[in-house]
């Protein structure tokens, strides 16, 4: 499985409802190899290649598929 863990800052304004600026990010990532590799042709070649980078999400491995863990969430009034 690939897991991201992320660390998310927003900055506010006085009175304001949305953050005007967001800034995430990736402070860990842990990942294995791919369980299921498919295999592109190009012609008279052949590679295998990752799940992940060809196969949409719903269709990829547990290794390719990510996650995305938030670790932490700080709020600031700018």
């Amino acid at each position: 499985m690939s897991v991201h863990r992320v660390q998310i800052t927003e900055t506010y304004a006085p009175g304001a409802q949305r953050p005007w600026s967001t800034v995430r990010r990736v402070v860990e990532m842990e990942s294995g190899p791919c369980l299921a590799p498919v295999l592109v042709r190009l012609g008279r070649l052949r590679a295998r290649v990752a799940c992940g980078r060809r196969l949409p999400h719903e269709r990829q491995c547990r290794n390719c598929c990510p996650r995305i863990v938030v670790t932490e969430v700080r709020r600031i009034t700018a």
